[in-house]
């Protein structure tokens, strides 16, 4: 009887402290690091142009409304800009785990081509404006995903590497001996213990890759929120400037958490990770 008043008792009491760790949470995670940011960004409109949020608010509402001065909404340029960062990203996997896997897993391959990467990783996508236009000529699209695919491309290759060549050679030396062939080994041995370098790739590609979206944009093309940036900037337009730079945060951050949400649920088994 006493037990179960007692514990009827802490049930409330459990209740309440989880609760209010939640709030805490929610505000450690999501109101402080929100309110730093607008403060952040007041602190940098006033100091360009005398600007404030109130002003940057009015922007924002023009560029959904009525578009810019060309009459393409901030949506449009949204649309455009995911659109083909997701295509220079997409490059990017199909082409950097592949061979990141061969490079960290065959002495021949990573011998070969091994100095060739060091050398290009350094080059900054920026520095290869000129020769994506000289590549792909009138295609515009085609040059500013490949610039996107140059940012995104070296992370994913250079963790993929590490992460098979971190793979525990017990783990290999069993496989063998249990006959395993070679593609088991790569699907069941490699693979999985390489996923945790290999996810962290995908999630500093794709943050490398937004980032290059404003040079990339930067050769052209009429929509997207870099190409805005810097039109907008030219017209003299701050406000609309600062949104279009708000949006890019905003949505590299969203994309950020979906990868690492995505990470956390198949690497279970992995400890866990955070932005």
């Amino acid at each position: 009887m006493l037990d179960s008043q007692v514990e009827s008792e802490r049930r409330p009491q459990e209740t309440s402290r989880a609760l209010n760790r939640q709030i805490r949470r929610l505000v450690i995670r999501g109101l402080l690091p929100f309110l730093i940011v607008l403060g952040i960004w007041q602190l940098v409109a006033y100091l360009a142009q005398g600007i404030g949020l109130v002003d940057v608010a009015t922007a924002f509402v023009r560029l959904v409304v009525q578009g810019d001065a060309d009459g393409r909404t901030l949506g449009q340029h949204t649309a455009m800009s995911v659109y083909r960062v997701t295509l220079g990203f997409l490059a990017a996997i199909v082409t950097g785990v592949p061979l990141g896997i061969a490079v960290g897993r065959y002495k021949v391959v990573d011998a070969i081509l091994g100095p060739v990467i060091d050398a290009m990783r350094p080059i900054p996508p920026i520095a290869w404006i000129p020769l994506s236009i000289l590549m792909f000529r009138t295609n515009i699209t085609g040059a500013q995903v490949f610039i996107i695919w140059i940012g995104a491309f070296f992370p994913i290759l250079i963790n993929t590497t590490a992460g098979v060549k971190r793979t525990d050679p017990v783990h290999l030396d069993v496989a063998r001996t249990f006959g395993a062939t070679e593609r088991q080994i790569l699907t069941k041995v490699v693979l999985p213990s390489a996923a945790p370098e290999i996810f962290a790739g995908f999630r500093i590609g794709f943050g490398i890759g937004w980032m290059c979206l404003v040079a990339a944009e930067m050769i052209g093309g009429g929509l997207g929120l870099g190409y805005l940036v810097i039109i907008a900037e030219q017209l003299g337009r701050t406000g609309e400037t600062i949104s279009a730079m708000l949006v890019i945060g905003v949505i590299g951050f969203i994309i950020s958490y979906v990868f690492l949400q995505i990470e956390r649920r198949l690497l279970r088994w992995r400890r866990e990770v955070s932005i």
